[in-house]
């Protein structure tokens, strides 16, 4: 017995194409905007890795905007290990009002919709800048090189002779074990964001490590505000990219599947490699920061006990004070 023939009109009809939505004048901007400013700080105006301007240079640029802009004279930087002196602020807000201006250039030129390559290369360079730093500052922690171990003058001040920032790294000298903890904080961000099923979780944890350490530099009086702030926008931007999908997280909704831009293998490989070359440095790191606690601990020039951290110092019973 053959099948009867259908017709069309019997036929289920077709699933109508999805089509993408065209991206409006503002988002675009932003993007743009984005991009330049993140690229312009990271590269040349924060802390940069390599500086690509000479510090007479930055200076100089410096001291014109604010002649320019304020009619007031910049103040001679000095070397106070400072990133939110004068000269600062002046580059951050000549990188932001240059970003706005080639923004709109860029925008109004390239009318249509952003490239896959282009959202690409943005994510790439936000992870570059927080892997670069987050490693950094977490690998000072492991062997006590950020806040260091407590001394003796620090013992011998008073609450009142504190300031805040001197405060934060007495409270941070004192527990080396915190120290660790703030350090697993940082580090561990940054070995996710190397690869990249891992960025989404990788981002929101730097977010939230970024969120307390800019809150203890503002709070505290910690001169490293400006970058701390950089580094919290742009891990809270790099979640932001996937923002879809943590609303269907929170929501019970469910999103379609993410489709990569095609890759070398060794990309993959690559990332891999340098998770365990970094871990192999930070559990170096952490077995040296350890040997030095030891040897602080048992520091038989002070005392036979570790009698530093109790806030008070061995006065010996013989010979007799007298």
């Amino acid at each position: 017995m053959t099948r009867p023939d259908r017709s069309a009109s019997d036929l289920p009809p077709r699933a109508a194409p999805v089509v993408p939505r065209a991206w409006p004048l503002w988002r675009r901007f932003l993007l743009n905007f984005g991009t330049l400013y993140f690229g312009l700080y990271f590269l040349l105006i924060g802390q940069p890795p390599v500086p690509l301007i000479p510090a007479a240079g930055r200076y100089a640029l410096a001291a014109w905007l604010d002649r320019l802009l304020f009619g007031l004279a910049l103040p001679t930087p000095i070397s106070a290990g400072s990133g939110d002196t004068s000269q600062d602020w002046a580059l951050t807000l000549f990188g932001l009002l240059l970003s706005l201006l080639l923004a709109g250039i860029w925008t109004v030129w390239y009318r249509r919709d952003p490239a896959r390559l282009h959202l690409t290369w943005l994510s790439v360079g936000l992870r570059a800048a927080l892997i670069f730093w987050l490693y950094s500052y977490g690998l000072a922690k492991f062997n006590f090189g950020q806040f260091g171990l407590l001394a003796p003058g620090q013992l011998s001040h008073t609450y009142g002779e504190s300031s805040p920032m001197f405060l934060l790294w007495t409270f941070m000298a004192a527990s080396p074990g915190y120290q660790l903890v703030a350090g697993f904080a940082e580090v561990l961000p940054a070995l996710l964001l190397l690869h990249r099923r891992t960025v989404t979780p990788g981002a929101l944890i730097a977010a939230v490590t970024m969120t307390n350490v800019f809150a203890l530099n503002m709070l505290y009086d910690v001169p490293v505000k400006l970058f701390s702030f950089h580094l919290l926008l742009a891990a809270t931007v790099l979640a932001a990219f996937d923002h879809a999908r943590l609303l269907a997280l929170v929501t019970g909704g469910a999103v379609p599947a993410q489709e990569w831009l095609p890759r070398p293998k060794w990309i993959g490989w690559a990332g891999w490699a340098v998770t365990v070359l970094g871990l192999s440095y930070v559990g170096l790191t952490a077995v040296h920061g350890l040997e030095t606690l030891r040897r602080d601990q048992v520091d038989t020039r002070v005392s036979p006990t570790p009698l530093k951290t109790r806030g008070f110092h061995w006065v010996n019973e013989y010979p007799y004070n007298r």
